[in-house]
C-alpha cells in the first residue's frame, strides 16, 4: 500500500464502513430520544419547521440514513444533534466576525449541523463553507429542510490531500472549525492537516473546534476498532504541535487548549466508556499571530 493510500484510510477508515450493516457496536446507542434537548428542537422547529410531534421520529429517520453512509460515533452516539460550535468560547466573537463578512470552512462537516446552528444565530449562510471526506449534505437538507435557502457551499474532499476546489481557498478563509476530526489521526497525520490549515486560513485568522483528548497517555496504539495509531492531545501537546506547525509554515499561532469532562460539555460519561477512563474532551481556540 502506497503512502498516499495509507493517508486516505486515516482520513477515510475502513471501521466507518464496516459496521454499517450492524449496529452491534459500542458506539451506537438504542436509542437517541434523550439527545433532542431543548435547543435541538428549538433549531428543528423554528429553523426547519419539524411539527413538535414528528421532531423525534425525524431525527430517528435521519440517524439511519447516515448510518447507512458511515457507521460513524457521532452518527450512533447521536452527537450530530448537538452542534459544538455554540460551546466555543469565542463563539461571539465568531458571530461577529460573520456578520461583518467574514468567512468560516467547518472541516469535517458531517450534515453541516454547526453551519445551520450558526445561521439560526444570525451568521448570513454565503459564506460559510462546509468540507467532508464523504458526502452527508443531502441528509443534511433532509434534516433541516432548507434546501433552496442556505446558501452554504460544500467541498467534497480530503484535508490531508487538498483537491482542486479546496486549494482554490487557500489563504482566503478567516475561521476554519473543525471537530472530531483530528484525534483519529497519528502525531505526523495531524501536523500535515495543521498545515494544510494553515494554507487556508488567512493571516490574522482563528481555528476552533473540539476533539477527544486524554489526562493520560497521548499515543493511542492501534486496536481492533481503528487497526491505526491515534494521539490524543492535552493542552500543552496542542501547544506543540503549533509551534511545530509555526516551524514549518513560517507561521505562528497561539493556541488556548482545555480538558473538559463529558458532562462539562453535556455528554453522557457511560456512552463514551468504551474511549476508555483518561479519554475526555479538548476544546481549543488557535489564533494565527503571523
Amino acid at each position: 500500500m502506497s503512502l498516499e493510500q495509507d493517508e486516505m484510510k486515516a482520513s477515510d477508515p475502513d471501521w466507518s464502513k464496516r459496521y454499517r450493516e450492524t449496529k452491534d457496536v459500542p458506539w451506537y446507542l438504542a436509542s437517541i430520544d434523550h439527545k433532542v434537548t431543548p435547543e435541538t428542537r428549538k433549531l428543528l422547529e423554528n429553523y426547519s419547521n419539524v411539527p413538535a410531534g414528528d421532531v423525534l421520529q425525524h431525527v430517528r429517520d435521519i440517524r439511519d440514513k447516515a448510518w447507512a453512509i458511515r457507521s460513524y460515533p457521532c452518527t450512533g452516539l447521536g452527537l450530530f444533534l448537538d452542534p459544538m460550535i455554540p460551546k466555543c468560547p469565542a463563539y461571539r466573537i465568531i458571530m461577529k466576525r460573520l456578520q461583518s463578512g467574514a468567512s468560516l470552512l467547518d472541516v469535517g462537516c458531517f450534515l453541516g449541523q454547526d453551519l445551520r446552528r450558526l445561521v439560526f444565530d444570525g451568521a448570513p449562510s454565503d459564506h460559510l463553507y462546509g468540507l467532508d471526506i464523504v458526502s452527508h449534505w443531502d441528509v443534511g437538507y433532509d434534516m433541516f429542510r432548507d434546501r433552496g435557502r442556505f446558501a452554504a457551499h460544500f467541498i467534497e474532499g480530503d484535508i490531508l490531500h487538498p483537491n482542486e476546489a479546496l486549494q482554490k481557498f487557500f489563504s482566503s478563509i478567516d475561521i476554519i472549525s473543525i471537530t472530531h476530526v483530528f484525534h483519529q489521526w497519528n502525531w505526523d497525520d495531524q501536523i500535515a492537516a495543521a498545515k494544510q490549515l494553515s494554507a487556508l486560513l488567512r493571516s490574522g485568522g482563528m481555528v476552533v473546534g473540539f476533539q477527544v483528548g486524554t489526562i493520560g497517555e497521548n499515543l493511542i496504539k492501534a486496536s481492533g476498532l481503528s487497526k491505526l495509531d491515534c494521539y490524543w492531545h492535552n493542552p500543552e501537546t496542542f501547544q506543540r504541535m503549533w509551534n511545530q506547525v509555526g516551524e514549518e509554515t513560517g507561521t505562528a499561532w497561539a493556541s488556548e487548549a482545555e480538558l473538559k469532562t463529558w458532562e462539562e460539555i453535556g455528554w453522557v460519561p457511560q456512552e463514551t466508556a468504551y474511549l476508555g477512563k483518561d479519554a475526555r474532551i479538548i476544546q481549543f481556540v488557535v489564533h494565527r499571530t503571523h
